[in-house]
């Protein structure tokens, strides 16, 4: 049983359902989730005396809008407070430039924001808004706003004034409550104990149970060296009049977009920078680098100055005056070998996993791990069935999705990020396993639009779809390669990306310069013209950037429309021909580039060998 706490929720039963540790987001979200399926969750944590933080994962992507609009129950404040966000924006070679001219870029625009075409021809508003419409949140003001839903839910105890002291999990089989003592501050402080048949640790980078149960993989697996520290600051009073024209893009087809809306993300050797505009003229700018290379600087803090100071175009946008909050992870990086245990007990967020900032993946993932636990626990419950084989494949497949989400970021950091075609072709890799879920995305937003997240609410056509993402809903097991192992899908991805990293290292090393490089992709334009790359001009610049299949034919610029924007079909039909496309068409340009970069390669060492060889005879 619990004993005093001061949530104005009814008292708590003898034994919760589910016990939560810890009130950030990810927590929230799980015991909201919960609750919603009816079970009865005890919340853990002492938000009361922790220090108003601005914290860092503020950008959506992928799965987060869907989850947090629905589950979490922000889609008036996501909308409202939230500053829009047009995609995302990657840029190798600013570094001591005054503008971006002569770096290479790779962005995806996701800006079908109302007013637009795509949103006002949206059957389903709401679904759109969970499926396309990404945004910048506060974190602290969202945090509050589902607090406030957590403590007015009648399924939620939140002892918001405890601190989880000691954990003690039941044997494996048993039929017996963990326990969790916890206390709260201060000299006449109350202590109480929490039963629960489950306890999910969303306890952030405290790890209590990967601690306490030696689940702390990457202390047994990090066998290539690279670790990462994270340094960064908020600030404020930065608005539209601290970005000139500097920031503008101008595409082939004469339009403009500004960078600053978007996520912008600055690479250099060895760490990256994110530049992220907040609403309220806030604005987060961080950076992770590798250890083994780090930024010169007695302190975090002046190593983040250092890298921060290296792009002209920030100059006058960050200072000191401004700085709201200064943090830093020196190790960044961790990973679990359990995200669920047959002993009832699973963790989610940071309590699990984190690899980088990059791709925003950090709170992604974690929901879609805490939506994969909800089923679990919710079927021990309330069918009495402990699903080990759902356990087995929770375990097995996200261990692989984070895995990949490294791969994703491992070679970046090294110099192969100065090379333009890799800097390219890594990224279609990327956006290859991101597009590559897109349909079970579309079913996921559907099912969660539909319930908000509540069982009760499924239709037997519901309950099929949700069965179905039991076995989808992972990065490594699309339906695009379900019929490899997810062990295999993860090495095959990691081996694409140091082959195409180990070629860009050595045109690196033997001054082999590929031109330069501009590609703009968007939900309705998602194939880069890869064939542009064998016919572009040594130390030149090739913009591959996609054409959009879905505009229709009087809203393209004069002169640019052609028989296929003509055809007489309907907007929705044609955004749903790229859903279900762009994964093949992508795989297609990818393997053609892919191809060709190795060719090219080849025949550029094959040519450098002869040269030496010719050198030595000469000798």
């Amino acid at each position: 049983m619990d004993t005093p706490h001061t949530s104005p929720s009814l008292p708590p039963p003898p034994v919760a359902d589910v016990a939560v540790v810890g009130a950030g987001i990810v927590g929230l979200a799980n015991a909201l989730q919960l609750a919603k399926r009816g079970l009865r969750v005890t919340l853990l944590d002492n938000v009361r005396d922790q220090r108003r933080s601005y914290k860092v994962g503020e950008s959506f992507l992928v799965f987060t809008s869907a989850f947090l609009r629905t589950v979490g129950g922000l889609d008036d404040f996501v909308s409202n407070e939230s500053f829009i966000k047009l995609g995302v924006w990657f840029t190798s070679g600013a570094e001591h430039r005054e503008d971006f001219r002569g770096t290479t870029e790779w962005a995806v625009n996701a800006d079908p924001h109302p007013p637009h075409y795509l949103y006002d021809e949206a059957p389903d508003k709401k679904w759109f808004r969970c499926m396309f419409l990404d945004m910048q949140i506060v974190r602290p003001e969202a945090e509050d706003v589902m607090r406030a839903a957590a403590h007015a839910h009648p399924g939620i105890t939140f002892l918001d004034a405890a601190r989880v002291r000691e954990l003690h999990i039941a044997d494996a089989g048993s039929t017996d409550p963990h326990r969790l003592e916890w206390s709260e501050s201060g000299p006449d402080a109350a202590t109480g104990t929490t039963l629960a048949r489950w306890i999910i640790d969303c306890s952030g980078r405290n790890r209590l149970l990967a601690r306490k149960f030696d689940h702390a993989a990457e202390n047994r697996e990090d066998d290539d060296g690279f670790r990462t520290t994270a340094v960064w600051a908020q600030f404020k009073d930065v608005g539209d009049e601290h970005f000139d024209e500097r920031w503008t893009h101008h595409t082939e087809d004469g339009r403009t977009t500004p960078r600053d809306l978007y996520t912008v993300h600055l690479w250099g050797e060895g760490y990256w920078i994110w530049v992220i505009r907040l609403s309220q003229d806030r604005i987060s700018v961080g950076a992770t680098f590798d250890r083994r290379n780090p930024p010169p600087g007695d302190t975090p803090r002046e190593q983040f100055w250092n890298l921060v100071r290296r792009y002209p175009v920030l100059d006058g946008v960050v200072d000191e005056e401004r700085l709201l909050e200064f943090r830093t992870f020196r190790n960044a990086q961790h990973w679990t070998d359990t995200f669920a245990s047959e002993r009832r007990y699973a963790m989610a967020g940071d309590a699990a996993s984190i690899i980088d900032a990059y791709y925003s993946q950090g709170i992604a993932l974690a929901l879609v791990t805490s939506w994969h636990l909800a089923n679990l626990v919710q079927r021990d419950v309330q069918e009495g069935r402990l699903d080990l084989p759902y356990i087995e494949r929770i375990n097995r497949a996200t261990r692989q999705d984070w895995h990949m989400l490294r791969n994703m970021v491992r070679e970046k950091y090294t110099p192969a990020v100065e090379d333009p075609r890799f800097f390219l072709l890594s990224h279609i890799l990327d956006m290859l396993v991101f597009w590559g879920m897109g349909r079970t995305r579309a079913r996921l937003t559907d099912w969660l639009v539909r319930t908000e997240g509540d069982t009760s609410l499924e239709t037997p056509e519901l309950h099929r779809t949700r069965t179905r993402l039991e076995s989808e809903l992972f990065y490594s097991r699309s339906p695009y390669w379900a019929f490899l192992s997810p062990e295999t899908v993860q090495r095959l991805q990691r081996t694409l990306q140091s082959r195409l990293a180990e070629r860009a290292r050595w045109r690196v090393a033997s001054g082999v310069r590929p031109p330069t490089l501009t590609s703009l992709l968007s939900v309705t334009a998602p194939l880069p013209k890869v064939w542009r790359l064998p016919f572009a001009r040594r130390d030149g610049h090739v913009d591959v950037s996609a054409r959009d299949f879905v505009q229709p034919a009087g809203q393209r610029p004069p002169g640019t429309a052609n028989w296929f924007d003509r055809l007489p079909v309907s907007v929705n039909t044609r955004l749903d021909w790229v859903l279900r496309l762009r994964p093949l068409g992508l795989m297609a340009a990818f393997a053609t580039a892919y191809a060709w970069d190795g060719a090219d390669t080849a025949l550029r060492r094959a040519r450098a060998r002869r040269r030496t060889t010719f050198r030595k005879d000469g000798r």
